[in-house]
């Protein structure tokens, strides 16, 4: 009989776990899974804070045919081996319909949920706020999650996101107006709560979990489940085992972090550290990519929110010139004179997002798809311009292909200023559910944009 394992099947021993990728031993003939069901389909909304520049944003041309613009250069970069440039289409022309009430909250919960922000007591801030609603990343999960181990998961990279002004701003991912997803920063706490359950020595320092090697802790589990397995699914899972090998040796070399300033480190305390003030952000972002992959590929969640930076953020850009002290990314987005420094940021933080995409595209979902093949990425941000807190012709990436459902590398124009929810509704499209509409009150959607949808 031919050997068959369930895509459920963990790696086991000494209180760790490691999920498996898709084996061939998990499909039948037809490169589905054995029991008759395609790859599953994967969200991510991909978020980063205070905006853009339209006119180096959108790309001229429409249609298939668009040249990736100033800011979405990154998408095709040979020196780093990334070309994603075929599975993004750039969304242009759309207007936040809900009112715009006060800078960043409204664009945060708009293009998140679809629905207003609630305005809370000051409580001291200049402003204060929640949701409205559950995010779209928690209405997707509710309906394609199945049975994962992790419903969804929550990430940030930078550690600078704003927490005095609500929960609007501090979190990207809502179950509702009073619950508010707490998001994981530290690459050594995701990888231990993904691939192993060792209890830590010291809890300031999660590191100390993967000093002890999950791969030995499942040596004699992997050993035997080899025996049982082709020459094709052995070379799988070997090249499966190094990646986690590889990930934990990454990580283990960052330093401890240290919560700081934009300017003075005070004493280190975990990972994800400064370094003369200066957070490691494409280091963690890179890190944070590569599991997300991997706990993709092993099943282990559909559903991810990925906060790059955060709304008001004061991530440290001062690899820009001339550095200054307050080359933060809230201050230098509202001074007019530093918008080439602003140009420079979204410039690097879309180097980060076209690394999500290509470690998405270079992970096998299937004998004929990668995990980008099978998935839905929306990238957005908080506001069109920080400059002035506009919140028309809005900045939206739509990458992934949908296990076929999504158009991509496309550049789709409203010609009359749609509502962002339309957007957001054909994510829920794509991922194939049957939403009927997205959002609320003036953020309510009823249309899909069909031109994206296959």
């Amino acid at each position: 009989m031919t050997f068959r394992l369930s895509r459920r099947r963990l790696l086991r021993g000494a209180g760790a776990l490691i999920a498996l990728p898709t084996l061939d031993a998990m499909l039948d003939g037809n490169g589905a899974f054995a029991d008759g069901m395609p790859p599953p389909r994967r969200f991510v909304t991909w978020f980063f804070g205070n905006g853009v520049i339209r006119s180096r944003w959108t790309p001229t041309q429409i249609g298939t045919t668009y040249v990736p613009s100033q800011q979405l250069a990154p998408l095709v970069d040979a020196a780093r081996n990334i070309d994603v440039r075929s599975y993004v289409s750039v969304v242009s022309g759309f207007n936040v319909k809900t009112p715009n009430l006060r800078g960043h909250h409204n664009g945060a919960a708009a293009l998140l949920s679809g629905a207003p922000f609630i305005p809370l007591a000051p409580n001291g801030a200049g402003y204060n706020s929640k949701f409205g609603m559950m995010s779209i990343d928690q209405v997707a999960a509710d309906q394609i999650a199945g049975t994962t181990r992790f419903k969804s998961l929550q990430l940030a990279v930078s550690k600078r996101y704003t927490t005095g002004e609500g929960p609007t701003l501090a979190n990207m991912s809502h179950r509702g107006p009073d619950s508010p997803m707490p998001q994981e920063v530290n690459p050594a706490r995701l990888f231990n709560t993904l691939f192993s359950g060792f209890t830590p020595r010291d809890p300031r320092d999660p590191r100390d979990q993967l000093r002890a090697s999950v791969l030995d802790a499942v040596k004699d589990d992997a050993t035997a489940l080899k025996s049982q397995l082709g020459a094709r699914d052995k070379a799988r899972l070997d090249a499966h085992l190094t990646g986690v090998s590889e990930l934990r040796t990454r990580i283990l070399a960052l330093p401890p972090v240290i919560t700081s300033s934009c300017s003075v480190p005070t004493a280190p305390t975990q990972t994800n550290t400064d370094s003369g003030g200066i957070e490691p952000i494409e280091q963690v972002s890179t890190l944070m990519s590569d599991l997300l992959a991997m706990a993709f590929a092993c099943d282990l969640t559909r559903v991810a929110s990925f906060q790059f930076s955060g709304s008001v953020g004061g991530h440290c850009f001062k690899f820009l010139t001339p550095t200054e002290a307050r080359d933060t990314e809230h201050s230098i987005t509202h001074e007019a004179t530093q918008q080439d420094k602003v140009h420079a940021a979204v410039v690097f933080t879309m180097k980060n997002f076209a690394y999500t995409l290509q470690a998405l595209k270079r992970t096998v979902d299937s004998p004929t798809s990668n995990v980008l093949d099978n998935a839905v990425v929306l990238c957005t941000s908080d506001v069109a311009e920080g400059l002035d807190h506009s919140i028309n012709d809005y900045p939206v990436l739509l990458a992934g292909k949908g296990s076929g459902a999504l158009r991509s590398g496309y550049h789709f124009r409203s010609t009359n200023g749609r509502n962002t929810s339309d957007i957001l509704l054909t994510c829920m499209r794509a991922l194939g559910t049957n939403a009927a509409s997205v959002g609320k009150d003036q953020g309510l959607s009823t249309t899909p944009i069909s031109e994206l949808l296959v």
